[in-house]
């Protein structure tokens, strides 16, 4: 990824800016807000002041994982079926394999993603993409996530595969990442909006 605008870009959620201790009271106080924590399937949804086509370029494009998420980075390919292989930046023992799918046509972004090994993508991400002039008769776009819990969040289905012993198994923290999506959909937000703003390419730093 090539030299970004995201220092100049205030209030964005990511582990550069924002400690694991401050991030964890945000997501605590956020999810009380939701009312959420022990649901089996949630979604989470934004409006984004850019066209379409754009925002779907930005989702599909694997450099942007590392800038609206809160702490994953350094995405590289791994293997033939588009697959990549990158860190959570707050615990770089482990590895996140990701692959992300869609359809131009209609509009529908996939993440597939799992801990620890890339055989079994088990954690999924529904994503769609719509013109806010076609559902809302205003400018922009909207775009949604539907994330259904899967049994493996409660208990590592790899456990032998874990970097160390005594990691916590990251999907035990299910009941806060309705609040984690809320936030890194906003971080999407803001960046696409700055960057439609200083008229930059909106892609990955492009």
């Amino acid at each position: 990824m090539t030299a970004t605008d995201l220092a100049d870009i205030p209030g964005l959620f990511r582990c550069e800016t924002v400690s694991r201790a401050a991030a964890t009271n945000q997501l605590l106080a956020l999810t009380k807000q939701l009312r959420g924590g022990d649901s089996e399937v949630y979604t989470v949804h934004q409006h984004v002041d850019c066209p379409p086509e754009v925002l779907y370029d930005y989702l599909l494009d694997i450099r942007s994982v590392a800038e609206f998420t809160y702490s994953m980075r350094d995405f590289r390919p791994e293997g033939a079926d588009g697959q990549y292989v990158g860190v959570d930046a707050t615990e770089p023992e482990t590895k996140i394999h990701l692959r992300i799918s869609g359809n131009r046509e209609v509009g529908t972004v996939d993440y597939e993603s799992a801990f620890d090994q890339g055989d079994d993508l088990w954690m999924v991400f529904c994503g769609r993409v719509l013109s806010a002039r076609r559902v809302q008769r205003r400018s922009g776009a909207l775009v949604s996530w539907t994330i259904w819990r899967h049994p493996y969040y409660a208990k590592n289905p790899y456990p032998h595969l874990s970097p160390r012993r005594g990691r916590v198994w990251p999907g035990s923290f299910w009941p806060l990442f309705h609040a984690c999506d809320v936030l890194e959909l906003r971080n999407m937000q803001q960046i696409l909006e700055h960057r439609m703003r200083a008229r930059t390419m909106p892609v990955g730093g492009r």
